[in-house]
């Protein structure tokens, strides 16, 4: 008898299952490779642990010599913070939300040159340019356009504490995860979406006033009451963005 042909998965009969699987491994690491979402993460983690700070002097008693002055800034970004003066907190998120995004765009656009693999990033700084410029012009507007306050009056829930910053940084989350097709991102973007609805809708504080905190007595130990709903949603920004930064790492490679 002939002698037996190819085994197995050697010769031409195993050469497409074994490019068809050199294709798809290829394809995930670009897909890796490509992948720089770390950085906006734990960019805007560390913008909002910096606006902490403003968040904490906002809820500080009104002075003996009266009231505060009357509010000249972003009405939506500041809210109306239980010491009622957000007008530092607008401006800063809306220097920190243009700024934020642009350094984010920045940032792929160098990271594709060492990578060789580019994220389309201009629709996440579009999203998130134009819903900053529209939440700082609407409220102006309301004043020369009737019937305008309609559509952000009704829904004080979720700006009244000076979070709508967390939405507008939450939207730009899920285009990029659209962007990046990264499962992970669009994990961390419900997450965080979730953190920055909580935060934005009720007083976090509460949670930890029943896992026994207390403030004490001090007007300023109140103030600090503050920090549980700017916090929640940083963490979950830096948390995610370490362990981004980590698995990115992990598949470089050598």
């Amino acid at each position: 008898m002939g002698g037996a042909g190819p085994a197995g998965g050697a010769g031409p009969a195993g050469e497409p299952g074994r490019l068809l699987g050199d294709l798809a491994g290829l394809r995930r690491q670009t897909r890796a490779a490509r992948h720089a979402y770390w950085f906006p993460l734990v960019l805007f983690g560390l913008l909002t642990c910096g606006a902490a700070p403003l968040y904490v002097a906002a809820a500080a008693p009104p002075t003996q010599s009266g009231a505060y002055a009357a509010e000249t800034g972003p009405e939506l970004l500041s809210g109306s913070p239980p010491g009622g003066n957000g007008f530092y907190i607008g401006w800063y998120w809306a220097f920190a939300l243009v700024g934020g995004y642009l350094l984010t765009v920045v940032w792929y656009r160098w990271h594709s040159r060492r990578a060789g693999v580019a994220t389309p990033a201009r629709s996440y700084l579009v999203t998130g340019v134009v819903l900053t410029v529209l939440v700082l012009a609407i409220p102006p507007l309301t004043r020369v356009v009737p019937g305008l306050w309609l559509m952000w009056l009704p829904f004080g829930d979720v700006w009244i504490r000076g979070t709508l910053a967390f939405l507008i940084i939450a939207v730009g989350l899920w285009v990029l995860a659209r962007a990046e097709r990264s499962r992970a991102l669009a994990v961390i973007a419900l997450v965080y979406t979730s953190a920055a609805l909580l935060s934005s809708l009720y007083n976090v504080e509460n949670i930890f006033f029943r896992l026994g905190w207390n403030p004490g007595r001090s007007a300023f130990g109140w103030q600090l009451t503050a920090l549980p709903n700017v916090l929640l949603p940083a963490a979950v920004l830096l948390v995610g963005g370490l362990g981004a930064f980590m698995a990115q790492r992990s598949v470089r490679p050598a």
